[in-house]
């Protein structure tokens, strides 16, 4: 198993544990595990993810459940980028523009697959209209 460099780091990656399982059971660093419940898109943006952070000389784990406190709901993250701890979302089309707005805010890092900037925001969102618009700001203009 590789080694992890400092001691946040091995802080971090104690935080996590391989999904479905109690959390004595720890994840692989550096290994990309494939969950076929998502599309192909979605594991190819994984890996090439994956290998930007590699790239940088970090180390990571992907599928990584959050050991969870008491009144916390499961959350299974799919990559987690150790040295800089910072979890990130692969983003298909299974979540709405609001689940996305709410990631951004708890500071989970979303990378897009097919991504689309919003004209009114400027935010980055999966394309799902030709309007350019997202469903957050589509929400506001709808309610005024």
């Amino acid at each position: 198993m590789p080694k992890l460099k400092t001691k946040e780091e091995r802080e971090f990656y104690h935080k996590y544990h391989i999904a479905n399982t109690t959390n004595i059971y720890t994840c692989k660093i550096n290994a990309v595990m494939i969950n076929t419940h998502n599309g192909i898109k979605h594991e190819m943006k994984k890996l090439q993810v994956c290998y930007e952070i590699k790239k940088l000389g970090s180390s990571f784990i992907t599928e990584a459940e959050r050991n969870k406190k008491r009144g916390e709901e499961r959350k299974i993250v799919d990559v987690v980028d150790l040295s800089a701890r910072k979890e990130i979302e692969i983003i298909d089309m299974h979540e709405n523009d609001f689940q996305i707005q709410k990631y951004r805010a708890e500071g989970i890092i979303p990378v897009i697959v097919n991504p689309m900037a919003c004209e009114k925001c400027g935010l980055l969102f999966p394309e799902r209209n030709k309007k350019h618009i997202c469903q957050v700001c589509n929400a506001l203009c709808t309610n005024l």
